[in-house]
């Protein structure tokens, strides 16, 4: 109970009592008055000193754990929880608190009973040891230093290679810290570079209870050198809170430091030393309160406006450009939450924007096709986590107020998409666009009721990629056939109804709102655009494709079973996070939910599985048989067509930065 409650409820009944005796001063005796009155301010006095025993646990557990202001400004969450209990509980239950945590029996969640993984021709060897997890491996050290030998001779700056030993060393390692809650766990081990943390080369998808190579839960090319990440040079800048490199540029030697773990309360609130000496004061906090205003000492970012509270969420999901690399190692992002984010990072808004732009890095506005693993050709943001970027394209943005607490909400929301409370459905698109509360059918032309009459199905639909799946675009949009054959990037009408071609969504597109024509090719104008994605599209679009070929709201409006030899096709893609998406929307369908497939196996064994599946997807006349799926009338595939777009399948290399 907090103080000022019990202070009232205490002088309540000592006045109570002293009424009382006024009223029956001739039936109560002034003795049994005195001593209740007694025991009533004993009570009071052991109610302050509580009090006090609180404020000097507060303040020594402040001392001793938070470093001088000039030193550190933050306190960490710890800190938060005593004022703001509601708070700190929605926030502790959050993904953003389990970005980045420590190794423990309660937050690993991989398979660390003896197993033994192998990549890249080495392998490793898994256990657990009471509460600590370890893994024996080739030295990650010797390996960093090898390659840096390697590197040193194919610039010129050393005469040989470095020499190759009769046998790797090999070591145990334990598992420091691991990053990710949601949909798969990385883990890291130490360094000899001061507090380093290599990657560990396996990712853990809970989804299957599987670990796969890190390479292989991104979608990228196969034939591109191996993933090695270091945290403190890479996921430092997203999955914790004030981070900062403090990589030694002599030694290498990292002293890296960061406020906390994961994000944080003062990620999105700045520093709080300050807040919470400030509030040691009692009679300040209350009269704050009371006179309701903003306390200037912490950053509320629902009392910013739509620009700066929404640099808050930037910060971390957007897409930003190192300005000074020294500075960076040395203080990290010095942005603060209520600052202005271009002023510390340069934000990519638009990729034509890029070659001509002073503020990006020389490297990026020479060779702008870097970005391209980030944006598809118009700009628009291609890989998750960088929501930001999206919703700076977007005209509710430009022209209104909107920004990212519109819709979500740290405090007022389920964990899984952070998510507004009573923001579900049309909610949130109406707090703006009310009048069409009256008129959705008629400007959705779709039943009321529909998922076609759902804003973010036709304005926000699922043209991002990452963690192995499609997800919402974040830069609201109206469906374009033009903007598709420009970019390559599937529209919405498209994603829902995959059964039709570009050329009826061209068609509806004109009658429902006067959108001009396009020319289009004979394919364009009567293939589905998904089978055209899904045969001779890239990595990124065949990726699209095969998960809305598992979006429910897709087969209720497109038909069910002439999607599976599709997928079934798509099992010996070269690319194995399109195997793995198409897998999953697989066994979706009835017939093949027993199916038995490791998109990581060997090529004879997906071949074999994937003859399976065309066995299954045929073993009975597909219903759907427009020709637009190159389904014939006899419920089997249109052959000699599904050949001559696979043989035309666009096999640039890929490799989506999420």
């Amino acid at each position: 109970m907090p103080m000022w409650t019990e202070w009232c409820l205490l002088a309540a009944l000592f006045i109570s009592t002293l009424l009382l005796a006024g009223r029956q001063w001739r039936s109560v005796s002034f003795l049994a008055v005195f001593c209740g009155a007694a025991l009533l301010l004993i009570g009071m006095g052991f109610t302050w000193q509580r009090h006090l025993q609180r404020s000097e646990s507060s303040n020594r557990e402040l001392r001793e754990k938070v470093p001088h202001p000039e030193k550190n400004e933050y306190v960490s969450s710890a800190n938060c929880r005593a004022c703001h209990p509601d708070q700190y509980a929605s926030w502790h239950r959050s993904f953003h608190r389990t970005m980045t945590q420590l190794a423990a029996p309660e937050t690993v969640r991989g398979d660390f009973k003896n197993v033994v993984l192998k990549f890249d021709g080495d392998d490793y060897r898994l256990e657990r040891r009471g509460k600590e997890f370890w893994v024996e491996m080739v030295d990650p050290d010797w390996k960093l230093v090898r390659a840096l030998q390697q590197q040193a001779y194919e610039t010129g700056k050393a005469k040989a290679p470095p020499r190759e030993p009769v046998q790797r060393p090999r070591i145990w390692k334990r598992i420091d810290m691991l990053t990710g809650s949601h949909n798969m766990q990385a883990y890291w081990v130490a360094g000899e570079f001061g507090n380093q943390q290599f990657s560990f080369p396996f990712t853990f998808i809970f989804e299957d209870q599987r670990w796969a190579p890190r390479d292989e839960v991104f979608l990228k090319d196969p034939e591109a050198p191996k993933l090695v990440q270091v945290w403190n040079g890479s996921c430092i800048r997203c999955h914790a809170t004030a981070g900062k490199p403090l990589q030694d540029p002599k030694t290498s030697i990292f002293k890296t430091e960061v406020a906390e773990l994961g994000i944080a309360c003062e990620a999105c609130h700045g520093p709080a030393y300050q807040h919470v000496k400030s509030n040691q004061q009692p009679l300040r906090r209350y009269a704050q309160h009371a006179r309701g205003h903003a306390d200037p000492t912490i950053v509320n970012p629902a009392r910013l406006d739509s620009r700066r509270s929404t640099e808050v969420c930037g910060n971390c999901h957007g897409v930003k450009f190192i300005r000074d690399q020294e500075d960076w190692m040395a203080h990290g992002f010095r942005f603060r939450p209520g600052g202005k984010l271009e002023d510390d990072a340069p934000v990519v808004i638009r990729l034509a924007k890029v070659p001509a732009d002073p503020r990006f890095p020389e490297e990026v506005r020479k060779q702008p096709e870097v970005l391209h693993g980030t944006f598809w050709p118009d700009g628009m943001i291609r890989v998750s986590g960088r929501e930001y970027n999206g919703l700076l394209e977007t005209p509710c943005y430009q022209r209104g107020e909107m920004s990212c607490l519109s819709c979500h909400s740290m405090h007022k929301s389920d964990p899984d998409d952070q998510l507004a409370a009573q923001m579900e459905g049309n909610q949130a698109c109406y707090q703006c666009h009310g009048k069409y509360r009256q008129t959705l059918a008629q400007h959705t032309h779709h039943p009321e009721k529909s998922s076609g009459s759902l804003c973010y199905n036709c304005h926000m639909p699922h043209t991002t990629y990452g963690l192995l799946k499609a997800i919402r675009s974040h830069q609201v949009s109206n469906p374009s056939v033009p903007t598709t054959l420009q970019t390559g990037r599937p529209n919405a009408c498209n994603l829902c109804h995959l059964d039709k071609s570009l050329g009826w969504t061209a068609t509806q597109l004109t009658q429902w709102y006067g959108a001009p024509k396009p020319n289009l090719t004979e394919d364009d104008q009567n293939t589905s655009a998904a089978v055209l994605s899904a045969l001779r599209g890239d990595a990124n679009q065949r990726a699209l494709a095969a998960w809305h070929m598992g979006w429910t709201p897709a087969l209720e409006t497109s038909g069910r079973d002439w999607v599976t030899p599709y997928l079934s096709q798509l099992l010996t893609d070269r690319y194995s996070a399109v195997r793995y998406v198409a897998y999953h929307s697989l066994k979706r369908q009835p017939a093949f939910v027993n199916l038995k497939y490791d998109y990581l196996g060997t090529a004879e064994e997906r071949r074999a599985v994937q003859e399976k599946a065309l066995q299954l997807a045929f073993a009975r006349p597909l219903a759907n048989t427009k020709s637009s799926v190159l389904i014939n009338s006899d419920g089997r595939w249109q052959t000699n067509k599904v050949t001559k777009l696979w043989l035309q399948r666009d096999e640039r290399p890929m490799d989506l930065l999420e």
